[in-house]
């Protein structure tokens, strides 16, 4: 229902900027355009809904945390060793990597 309602807020935005551009002599097209890509970019910051089936042991609570929906472990040590594996990631400030990378893993902080 929330995806619902934030296409019907979606769709009043368009109508309401349509009848307020046509004042401006913008075309219908490039209006549409506008809230088409409004709303790609809202969609695209949405978590899934769903978590992924993750194995058990996957993100040992010692060295780091599970996401709730995304399927990444945050490590505990917030440092760009804080892990390794072929496809870690460090970006502002946090180390982390995907379920997707096999050799993967946190470390624990020295």
């Amino acid at each position: 229902q929330g995806q619902r309602s934030h296409y019907f807020r979606s769709f009043l935005l368009f109508l309401l900027l349509s009848n307020t551009m046509a004042l401006f002599s913008v075309s219908k097209a490039t209006i549409f355009c506008i809230a088409a890509t409004l709303l790609a970019c809202v969609q695209a910051g949405y978590a899934p809904k769903d978590a992924p089936n993750l194995p058990k042991g996957w993100c040992p609570s010692e060295t780091g945390m599970a996401t709730a929906t995304t399927g990444e472990c945050m490590c505990n040590w917030q440092h760009k060793d804080g892990c390794v594996g072929s496809k870690c990631q460090y970006q502002m400030g946090l180390s982390w990597y995907h379920h997707s990378c096999d050799d993967c893993k946190c470390v624990a902080e020295p």
